[in-house]
């Protein structure tokens, strides 16, 4: 102890060269953000960016690796107060496809923007990769609890009757879980979204032409994420940025196209284009309604409980991808964008403050933002707490809707 407070308190064991260089890349990063909407853009990669890492459970940058180059058709420059002039891959607002063959690091962009909401330590490789702070990404999660989310703009008249307008279950499957997630993040207030084929459910992504004369839609409760996304865009103001290797479906409705390479980004949007115009697929539309952002959910207090005995509390983070409330375990190992274990500890006080509201709590996330915009909202569990890192409300709200009995309505 001694030792960590004079390493803390004396000025000449930091290295203040050190310390500069993190304050000046936060300030960048921060002014690089706050670029984006006002730029049209909703991603932003800086020129040498280095965005693989060494391994899944190591987040150092990858040795040797490839740095970025920007194709010059979305070459963008952005000015920041320490580095000046910082030239990047710009990723506008809309429909934007990353394409290309496995293993040539669609994935890998993927990854970096999705860690692009958060500032990165200089010499991470990804100090200048960020992202609209309001990008989700979705998922499928096989078994996952589900409590009454409005499904039915992509799941609709299932058999017998079954409404899924307030729909919950214990158990769902790919496309049920990956359709909740996208409305759980628009409830939330998602700005963009962001999806990887490869953790996608197939039938919520696409249904090509064959299926459909296969099997008539009166026959197919989903209609399809490709059969959504422009509403997204266009009713919603919703982007899109979609890893997509597998089905040209997609080109229809893409703004721009962006083929990974060797780890290199070439755009190639007037080749998809062109391609969309001369091999028309002949599939149709089926969306039978019209998409509107959902209505937040109420949440009943007393359906969170975080006490495992009268007076005593318990809220554990093990490690990023579990949190223990109670005597609840909630599974966040598809809630990708939790950064570090300070965040789970943080998202289970919030979520036992949910549990003290007296009556039906009207709009959770709107009270989840007030108790993060309090200074001192590092006192959620009554006393001041050091080893709390602050949340984002998508982050809080996934996982209360991944708490097994918990009621949302």
């Amino acid at each position: 102890l001694p030792e960590i407070v004079a390493h803390a308190a004396e000025a000449g064991r930091l290295d203040l060269a050190a310390l500069e260089r993190h304050c000046a890349a936060v300030e960048d990063q921060s002014a690089l953000r706050e670029a984006l909407a006002e730029r049209g853009l909703v991603a932003f990669v800086g020129e040498g960016a280095i965005l693989p890492r060494r391994s899944g459970v190591d987040d150092r940058p990858l040795e040797d690796a490839i740095p970025l180059a920007t194709p010059e058709a979305r070459r963008v420059t952005i000015g920041v107060p320490n580095a000046g002039e910082v030239a990047g891959l710009g990723v506008g607002r809309g429909i934007t496809l990353i394409v290309g063959g496995g293993f040539h690091g669609k994935s890998t962009l993927l990854n970096a923007l999705e860690n692009g909401v958060y500032d990165h330590v200089p010499g991470d490789g990804r100090d200048r990769v960020v992202t609209d702070p309001t990008a989700v990404k979705v998922r499928a999660e096989d078994g996952r609890a589900v409590s009454g989310v409005d499904l039915s703009p992509f799941i609709s008249h299932l058999p017998y009757g079954k409404s899924t307008e307030e729909f919950s279950t214990d158990l769902a499957s790919g496309s049920t879980s990956q359709a909740a997630a996208l409305q759980e993040a628009l409830e939330a207030g998602a700005g963009s979204l962001l999806v990887d084929e490869d953790t996608s459910a197939t039938n919520f992504m696409i249904r090509d032409e064959r299926m459909q004369a296969l099997v008539a839609k009166e026959h197919e409760p989903i209609t399809p994420f490709v059969d959504r996304i422009r509403e997204l865009r266009d009713r919603l103001g919703v982007s899109t940025l979609l890893v997509m290797g597998g089905s040209g479906d997609y080109f229809d409705c893409a703004d721009a196209v962006i083929q990974m390479q060797d780890y290199y980004p070439r755009d190639v949007t007037g080749q998809a284009r062109e391609i969309a115009r001369t091999h028309v697929t002949g599939r149709r539309e089926e969306h039978e309604t019209v998409l509107d952002r959902p209505r937040v959910r109420a949440l009943d207090p007393g359906s969170v409980d975080p006490y495992v005995k009268p007076g005593k509390r318990k809220v554990q983070a093990k490690g990023r991808d579990h949190l223990v409330l109670g005597r609840g375990d909630v599974d966040l190992r598809a809630v990708e964008q939790v950064a570090d274990p300070s965040q789970v500890r943080a998202i289970g006080q919030l979520l036992a403050r949910l549990g003290e509201a007296e009556g039906t709590l009207a709009d959770p996330p709107a009270l989840v933002l007030e108790l993060l915009a309090g200074a001192e909202w590092h006192r959620l569990s009554g006393r001041p707490d050091g080893d709390l890192a602050r949340p984002r409300v998508f982050e809080v709200m996934a996982a209360l809707s991944r708490l097994r009995g918990a009621r949302l309505r």
